[in-house]
């Protein structure tokens, strides 16, 4: 490799490498901001949520284990006009 390729690697990575400090310099200065808006979503999220889920069942909220178990709960109707087949045959 020439002297001139050599020069030309150096260059490219010198410039790579700036490129990427200017990057995470900016992003490092403008991390406090992204945390105080992500701060004030979380929190006009958690103060304006709608408490009364269709989902949950009536009583405590630490009783209720998940909407797939108060289905469990209710008796289904027996299945009517159904045929099986056998699996040997």
């Amino acid at each position: 490799m020439s002297f001139w390729g050599i020069v030309g690697l150096v260059l490219g990575a010198a410039i790579i490498l700036i490129l990427l400090f200017a990057f995470f310099h900016i992003l490092f200065m403008l991390l406090p901001a992204i945390i105080v808006i992500a701060l004030i979503i979380w929190l006009i999220n958690h103060f304006t949520k709608n408490d009364d889920n269709e989902d949950k069942p009536s009583g405590t909220s630490s009783n209720w284990t998940g909407w797939r178990d108060n289905q469990n709960q209710t008796k289904r109707k027996k299945a009517r006009n159904v045929k099986t087949k056998d699996v040997d045959k």
